[in-house]
């Protein structure tokens, strides 16, 4: 129901009370409608979390255990793809891991434009250009990751450069880590179809709503 004061009055948006008397039966029928489905999705998403926890437990326990089966010391970080026999499911673990850099990247790009000063001569201008794009900000001033770790696959013999490669190593840190899980299986009559994912977001699970039978249709 809607939130009430001490005497029974409802209280608007603005935390005005309001007698039930005066509250129209079409705003009590939608309140109750409201109150009825938020209680139902509330349940579902704890749900859900138990589920999602549960799950993760069992596939966490299944690496541990198959790694010390194995006497491998194993983090498990990357991504993950699990089958059953028939392979017709699957589920998949991605590790999606956000990336950052500490102060350690200054030294870095101090590094190398004393390397690129000391090789002026030698240096290539594409290369120089590849250098300027990895350390350029864009208007939000955030750096471009991805252009800073392609630094790290050219494959340069010099002491000054694989210096400035151990520092960008030295001062790349995790930001954040999230995990997440898909499920797919293969149709049982006709597997070549190919792979169809169960979708565990609600909104991506389409729905027709039941016909009125009533409605002289």
């Amino acid at each position: 129901m809607a939130q009430k004061d001490n005497q029974g009055n409802w209280l608007d948006p603005k935390g005005r009370p309001v007698p039930e008397e005066y509250i129209r039966p079409e705003d009590k029928k939608k309140d109750k409608l409201v109150e009825s489905i938020l209680k139902r999705v509330v349940k579902l998403s704890a749900k859900l979390e138990t589920e999602k926890a549960e799950i993760v437990d069992s596939i966490e326990k299944y690496l541990k255990d198959l790694a010390k089966d194995n006497r491998v010391r194993e983090g498990w970080k990357g991504n993950i793809l699990l089958y059953n026999f028939s392979q017709n499911l699957c589920i998949e673990r991605r590790i999606d891991e956000s990336i950052s850099f500490d102060e350690r990247l200054q030294m870095v790009k101090t590094t190398i434009d004393k390397w690129i000063g000391q090789k002026l001569k030698d240096t290539d201008p594409t290369l120089s250009k590849v250098i300027a794009q990895a350390f350029s900000v864009d208007k939000q001033g955030r750096i471009n990751t991805a252009m800073l770790l392609k630094l790290k696959r050219i494959d340069i013999q010099d002491a000054e450069w694989k210096k400035a490669m151990q520092l960008l190593d030295d001062s790349i840190f995790v930001k954040s880590s999230k995990m997440a899980l898909r499920f797919r299986m293969k149709g049982t009559k006709n597997p070549d179809n190919g792979w169809t994912e169960i979708s565990l977001n609600f909104n991506d699970i389409q729905v027709q709503p039941k016909k009125d039978t009533n409605d002289g249709n």
